[in-house]
């Protein structure tokens, strides 16, 4: 029975998936004063101490200058450290009652929590609470920069939203938020993360990359702290406390900005610094696929980005407008063996798919002659690790080919493709082998020779495609007059033929 081979595209190369991101949480909340923290939640209750009751504040209008100063301020007052010790200012007495609207809203957050009801209600109630707790926080860090209670309330409010804008996909406000964390304080390497995975998701790269280097830079500044109390300060001890994960993201996620940047050399440079902080085999194994998918073409990012996008449009069955793809991707190619690739994957779409098999042998076997020719195996080489799938490809067709001539009684046309497919390596050389030896029953030395190689190979083979090889070289080998050999043949046969019969009862 006469089949054609599926013919398979081979999509290794594209650039593989970034690893996950996931930046540790900061280890303490930012609010710059670690002592406040430890015993903040002992403080609780005097913090949100009753406050004789203010006049409710009238919302007014700002003009676009007012709003900015007040922006300034509040930018100015974040930055600044704090220190119990400084002078309260004449705005204390003010800045405590803003404190003290704003833990009421977190209180009424608090009890909202604790109820039930609509969710969509609750998360929009949950959210106008947030939002005037951080009015509130910031319009007494204004008044008073140097409260630490209120710097300490505030970060979590700025934590809290950031959580529910990267929820919410509200990009552009997350980010808002972990400037104003960071700008409080800048010991912590997991706001620079996970700010520069925001700005990541916002296709905003030159900040992205900017955020991660300086979330490597803080992490490795801030090692020494992480060593344990009882152990000696050296280079040794600090380099076990380096978070070694947070590392070789931040360090990776700065090759992946460069990428986005098209600056192949310092993604190359930050990509052989990921290397050997990989966390496992499959981050190595990442690693020196981006490398590949960078050197492509010669370090000529755009270029392996049009392939990607190409690859992307075939597999979604726009098989015409990836064709005129890849044509155009190729005259712009600088590298050789890009280019080969880009000819395979057009000879694919035009055998397949457009109706142009004449053209895609052509193109394929241009491809295939240049590896067949390579003496020096320069081609074959470690960084071209392609020539199986050209050779896979180029043998199918062939062989697809001579089964269409035979179905057209093109017999002469047959045994050319099928003698075409058995001269280049490939997987399935055994039933070009077959059909050869069937087309060469009237000279029983080819149908000899043909069917020897193709039982050489009996894992290409299918049981019936087996007996039909064997009952070709017993026929031939009668015909040449060496019966010894015919009925060792013959014994084969029979045998495959009654483990049939016994195995279909």
């Amino acid at each position: 029975m006469l089949s054609a081979l599926v013919l398979l595209p081979h999509c290794a190369g594209s650039k593989p998936a970034r690893p996950a991101f996931g930046p540790p949480a900061p280890t303490v909340a930012a609010g710059l004063d670690s002592a406040v923290v430890a015993r903040s939640d002992a403080l609780a209750e005097s913090l949100f101490v009753s406050w004789e009751r203010q006049e409710a504040a009238q919302l007014q209008r700002q003009t676009g200058q007012q709003q900015q100063e007040i922006s300034d301020a509040l930018w100015q007052a974040l930055g600044n450290a704090a220190d119990s010790s400084m002078t309260a200012t004449a705005d204390t007495v003010q800045a405590i009652g803003k404190f003290n609207q704003g833990a009421q809203q977190l209180l009424a957050l608090q009890q909202l929590q604790q109820t039930g009801g609509d969710p969509v209600q609750l998360r929009a109630r949950s959210q106008a609470h947030l939002d005037s707790a951080r009015i509130y926080f910031e319009a007494a860090i204004r008044l008073n920069p140097f409260d630490a209670n209120t710097r300490l309330w505030l970060a979590r409010v700025y934590q809290l939203l950031a959580e529910r804008f990267l929820a919410d996909t509200r990009l552009p406000e997350a980010a808002l938020m972990l400037r104003r964390l960071i700008r409080m304080d800048r010991g912590q390497h997991g706001l620079h993360g996970r700010l520069g995975e925001v700005y990541l998701r916002m296709n905003q790269w030159a900040p992205a990359k900017e955020q991660f280097s300086q979330a490597e830079f803080v992490l490795r500044e801030t090692a020494e702290f992480q060593v344990p109390e009882g152990a000696a300060l050296n280079d040794s001890t600090i380099a076990a406390a380096l978070d070694s994960a947070a590392l070789f993201l931040y360090v990776y996620y700065q090759a992946e900005s460069d990428i986005r940047l098209h600056r192949a050399d310092s993604a190359l440079a930050n990509l052989e610094r990921a290397l050997p902080l990989a966390r496992n085999g499959e981050d190595g194994a990442t690693v020196r696929r981006t490398i590949d998918w960078i050197n492509w073409d010669d370090g000529n990012i755009r270029n392996a980005e049009y392939r990607d996008r190409l690859i992307e449009l075939a597999d979604g069955q726009q098989y015409a407008e990836a064709a005129a793809g890849f044509a155009r991707l190729k005259d712009g190619l600088k590298n050789p063996r890009a280019a080969r690739e880009i000819d395979w994957r057009l000879a694919l779409l035009e055998y397949s798919h457009l109706g142009r098999e004449a053209q895609a042998l052509e193109r394929l076997s241009a491809v295939v002659r240049y590896y067949l020719n390579d003496s020096l195996q320069t081609a074959t080489a470690a960084v071209d690790t392609m020539s199986e799938t050209y050779f896979n490809s180029f043998g199918t067709m062939c062989h697809n080919q001579g089964v269409q001539a035979l179905k057209d009684k093109k017999l002469r046309r047959a045994l050319a493709y099928f003698t075409q497919s058995t001269e280049v390596p490939w997987p399935q050389q055994a039933k070009s082998y077959l059909e050869i030896a069937r087309l060469s029953v009237n000279n029983p030395a080819k149908a000899v020779d043909a069917a020897g190689k193709a039982l050489a190979a009996p894992q290409q083979l299918d049981g019936r495609e087996q007996q039909d090889a064997l009952r070709v070289m017993v026929g031939g080998l009668k015909r040449l007059g060496r019966f010894d050999e015919a009925k060792e043949y013959y014994r084969r046969y029979r045998q495959q033929v009654q483990e049939k019969e016994s195995q279909s009862e």
